[in-house]
């Protein structure tokens, strides 16, 4: 039973990704297709996944639902959206607040730039751990256990030509985040796109969270976004003042 119920969340983490067919199910789980196929066929029918015309599988209504309700229960997002909307104010840029839940770090908050160029995200969206602003300034808070498990468990996509594709320079860039005390995303995950993160530290020096600024590179240059991490460590310091308070 607990093998067959590992089963079923590894296959739904792995079709977040992307949508999968049978056979990338089968692969990734070292089971036969007909196996893969079971798994398949009993997450969609709890609406866990849908079947694609062609024959893939993508998550499901039911994921969007239990997600919603997650978000809901969620109290760090209702601490830290006032610091966001200040944070939105001083830059004019799209600002976001991630969380890391079950070994993915998540989008669950958001504020549009104010300028007609924005860039795409959603809520719920997974952050890549290796290649995200928002993920890295977690991860590098991590204990050294913690964090060496995730980056062995990292798939290092080469998003572009600038992402951090072997584990030696990640673990270098996430030294300097947590020296810094903020992380940098030079167009890593997505050419054009700039972001600087920082986490939000609960008073036990755990990191609850990271926000975010991110904007096109034709509008914010290197420099431009070094004078977003003033206002942005006062987000996350307000934050985790509010936060504290919270707990208490």
């Amino acid at each position: 039973m607990t093998q067959s119920v590992n089963r079923a969340a590894e296959t739904l983490m792995f079709v977040g990704v992307r949508p999968r067919s049978v056979s990338e199910v089968a692969d990734r789980l070292g089971v036969h297709a007909t196996t893969a196929l079971r798994i398949l066929h009993a997450l969609h029918g709890w609406r866990l996944l849908d079947r694609r015309p062609d024959g893939a599988y993508s998550l499901g209504a039911a994921v969007m639902e239990l997600g919603q309700r997650a978000l809901e229960s969620i109290d760090i997002r209702d601490v830290a959206l006032p610091f966001m909307r200040d944070l939105n104010q001083a830059t004019g840029e799209t600002v976001h607040l991630a969380i890391l839940t079950n070994g993915h770090v998540v989008y669950i908050e958001k504020i549009e730039s104010q300028h007609p160029v924005r860039m795409y995200s959603r809520i719920g969206f997974i952050a890549p751990l290796h290649c995200t602003g928002v993920a890295k300034a977690i991860l590098a808070q991590l204990p050294p256990a913690e964090q060496a498990a995730l980056i062995d468990a990292t798939d290092l996509t080469e998003y572009t030509q600038h992402t951090l594709t072997s584990p030696d320079a990640l673990r270098a860039d996430l030294e300097l985040t947590r020296a810094r005390g903020f992380a940098v995303d030079e167009q890593e995950h997505e050419l054009g796109i700039r972001c600087v993160a920082a986490p939000i530290m609960h008073a036990d020096g755990r990191a609850a969270g990271s926000l975010s600024v991110s904007a096109p590179g034709m509008r914010v240059s290197k420099r431009k976004l070094a004078d977003f991490v003033t206002p942005l460590l006062q987000a996350v310091r307000g934050a985790a003042a509010e936060l504290g308070r919270s707990a208490d």
